[in-house]
């Protein structure tokens, strides 16, 4: 029985998933920061709410009204969204900014700030059917790599028995351990990145699919473009060309 799927809100992007992500799974998306990974979300969450889904978006690294200003910056207005109920944001940055100063001010550790990530996945609403997690590296930053592994297999878990279909967003770790292991226990991951054409001297940024189970993926990455409706994927970025590249600079 084929899999059921939830458009990601690029047409592009849901034409190589077989038509979208796979439903009811965690799905990991990596990139350093700048790289996509919020307006790539962001395409899903609208998507979503729009086709009358109940959906949730865990914010820890921005407030409310900042990611609300930067989805209409890309025309995506969640305004009566949220009035009517579809979307529901957590307001984890400032929750967050209220822990770091009281444990400032008692002189605690600030390794409890996400001692209860667990528990806020475990009171997302039964009918919520998209989470989105923006992002991850708190999580990471502060627990060991065996206590991140607990927690994420766990968080993951959690979203799946719900049937949940989940975009768990993380930057890139210096070690690469953590992204490693949330990569493994995700359903599959996409990476997003940028890099400079060494002959042009223009910036590229590419979309890159290493794993995505029960879909039939290619490994080329693609290459993208944000504009100010978010998210254009141009074409599968072919070796060939590289290689045709490198080799007239070299001639």
């Amino acid at each position: 029985m084929p899999i059921k799927r939830i458009p990601t809100g690029i047409a592009e992007l849901d034409q190589i998933l077989e038509g979208g992500y796979p439903a009811g799974h965690g799905i990991l998306v990596r990139g350093p920061p700048g790289a996509g990974k919020t307006i790539l979300a962001t395409h899903l969450l609208y998507r979503s709410c729009r086709d009358g889904k109940r959906c949730m978006l865990m914010l820890t690294h921005v407030n409310v009204e900042s990611f609300l200003e930067q989805a209409e910056n890309i025309g995506f207005d969640f305004r009566k969204c949220l009035e009517s109920g579809k979307l529901l944001i957590t307001k984890s940055f400032e929750i967050r900014s209220n822990k770091i100063h009281n444990a400032s001010r008692l002189g605690s550790g600030i390794g409890f700030l996400e001692k209860d990530s667990v528990e806020s996945v475990q009171e997302i609403p039964g009918d919520v059917e998209v989470v989105i997690i923006d992002n991850l590296d708190m999580l990471s930053l502060y627990h060991t790599v065996e206590e991140f592994a607990d927690k994420f297999f766990t968080i993951n878990d959690i979203l799946s028995n719900k049937k949940c279909t989940s975009l768990f967003l993380i930057g890139q770790e210096e070690s690469g351990i953590k992204d490693s292991i949330a990569e493994h226990i995700a359903f599959g991951s996409i990476d997003l990145y940028a890099s400079r054409d060494v002959r042009t001297g223009k910036g590229l940024r590419q979309l890159y699919i290493p794993k995505m189970r029960c879909t039939n993926i290619s490994l080329e990455p693609m290459s993208f473009r944000i504009t100010p409706e978010g998210i254009k994927i141009e074409k599968i970025f072919q070796r060939d060309e590289v290689l045709r590249g490198t080799l007239d600079i070299t001639v």
